[in-house]
């Protein structure tokens, strides 16, 4: 009989432990929008990236990203979710969901073969449109 467990380890990997071996999907590293604000001035999309490099991109099979309204990432307040291709390091979205002075929280998991997945890595922000 297999044992499955999951558990954090110091490094912030998550592993998953199945009795014949442990897995592992690293988190990733955000990159952009990670200050406190995004000033879409002028703009017609905001730019979400992370960085390619965290874990091995042959065993990714997608980045789960989510975008929630707010601090709270609930189902009530999500406004935008996608699998993003194993070999993508961002998306676009168009600057018109985004309300001047509204707060924003992303979120970003990758997922590998074998439905292993990262911990969420998440930032909030508030948008500025002058």
């Amino acid at each position: 009989m297999a044992i499955l467990a999951a558990f954090i380890a110091p490094t912030g990997l998550a592993f998953r432990h199945s009795g014949m071996g442990n897995e592992f999907a690293p988190e990733p590293r955000l990159l952009s929008p990670t200050g406190e604000e995004a000033d879409l001035t002028g703009r017609d999309s905001l730019e979400f990236r992370w960085s390619p490099h965290e874990g091995s991109p042959t065993r990714r099979d997608y980045y789960d990203f989510r975008l929630y309204k707010g601090y709270d990432m609930l189902e009530s307040t999500r406004i935008f979710k996608q699998r993003v291709g194993p070999r993508e390091s961002g998306i676009f979205l168009k600057s018109g969901m985004f309300e001047d002075g509204a707060i924003y929280t992303w979120s970003l998991r990758q997922v590998y073969t074998g439905s292993v997945k990262s911990l969420k890595v998440f930032q909030s922000f508030r948008i500025i449109k002058r």
